[in-house]
């Protein structure tokens, strides 16, 4: 991946200590003659993303090792992970509006939003937040003039969000202020050192700093663009056409695994296996599928609408170049040409079909 860091996840196998269920599936003479195909998926934050545990709980899952396993791939954001997919070695990513847009229009990839992962401040739920210190003496988006903002990649949906705040309080880029990026991991050890003034914090950090006294949030992504389709699962189009069965068997373990992890009678167990991947003590974890926690659609549908709304935000901002050669010319329209609900409505209706029949 050049100068973009990366690490291979194994599945439920290494990370999560499933090794031995996914044995006793393997050897039960229930897998299919064909190889399993091997789903390759970009990801690059926990636990919003869920990607590297969704396969963790081999008894929820009806097809895994036998028309499919996944192999999950780390990232630093959604951007990098176009290069990756443009050189075949991923097959699904973790795109933001922004980068889906720069996949088709600069890669030339032919990609298909897919699903839902998460979406930002819908119906009262979590909006990604911009930190600053309480005593930094900024307290409106006008004070960050001069100032360094951090954001964890050029392009990703938090840096639209962040930027078009800044926009409409008539800071630009460069000229007003100066854009570092940082990896989220970092961005709160940065706005403690002074290093940068504002920075994206997800949580549970967000809460945590804020909670000290120390920091406050000076706006968030709802504030600049309301709610926003933040991330969503894309695939390459002749991945998903050579491997369609394969994929439907994939979408409705994927369905059925987020619905397990986001039902409340499972969150002590979801809330463990979720902090043992992370390395972090549950009770730091209490946030996750509540209000305070990003928005899922219950059946992985994504929000086409709110895409185009964050795309068409990423080219006001310049996040997205506009008539340039080679880029973006004018506008870009994501539906129908880049969109296949397909699956994800197929595994809505395998799952209502097993749900009605257990009644």
């Amino acid at each position: 991946m050049g100068l973009h860091t990366r690490r291979r996840i194994s599945l439920g196998l290494a990370a999560c200590g499933f090794a031995a269920a996914f044995g006793t599936l393997a050897a039960s003479g229930t897998a299919a003659k064909a190889d399993p195909v091997n789903i390759r998926i970009g990801w690059s934050t926990m636990p919003g993303h869920l990607i590297p545990v969704l396969y963790s709980k081999p008894e929820i899952l009806k097809y895994y090792g036998k028309s499919y396993v996944v192999e999950p791939i780390l990232f630093r954001g959604s951007s990098p992970q176009i290069q990756a997919m443009a050189a075949g070695e991923i097959d699904m990513a973790a795109f933001s509006p922004a980068v889906l847009a720069l996949a088709v229009n600069n890669a030339r990839q032919d990609v298909k939003v897919v699903a839902d992962i998460i979406q930002d401040g819908v119906d009262g739920y979590h909006s990604d937040t911009f930190l600053v210190k309480t005593d930094s003496g900024i307290n409106t988006i006008t004070d960050l003039k001069g100032k360094r903002v951090g954001t964890n990649a050029i392009g990703s949906a938090s840096d639209t969000g962040m930027r078009t705040g800044l926009r409409k309080a008539g800071l630009q880029d460069k000229r007003d202020y100066t854009a570092i990026e940082v990896a989220f991991s970092n961005m709160p050890a940065m706005l403690r050192e002074g290093k940068i003034d504002m920075g994206t914090v997800l949580q549970p950090f967000s809460d945590q700093m804020v909670a000290t006294g120390k920091f406050k949030v000076l706006y968030d992504v709802k504030d600049a663009v309301g709610p926003s389709q933040l991330v969503f699962l894309a695939a390459r189009a002749d991945f998903l056409a050579k491997n369609k069965a394969a994929l439907m068997d994939f979408f409705e373990d994927h369905v059925r695994a987020v619905r397990w992890f986001t039902d409340p009678k499972n969150k002590k167990e979801a809330t463990e296996i979720i902090a043992k991947f992370m390395k972090q003590k549950p009770e730091d974890l209490e946030y996750l599928f509540t209000k305070a926690d990003y928005y899922r659609d219950p059946f992985m549908f994504p929000n086409v609408p709110n895409i185009q709304t964050m795309v068409d935000a990423s080219i006001a901002v310049g996040a997205l170049p506009s008539g340039t050669a080679g880029a973006l010319q004018g506008a870009f329209t994501v539906a129908p040409a880049y969109v296949d609900i397909s699956f994800v409505e197929e595994a809505k209706k395998r799952i209502q079909a097993s749900e009605a029949a257990t009644r």
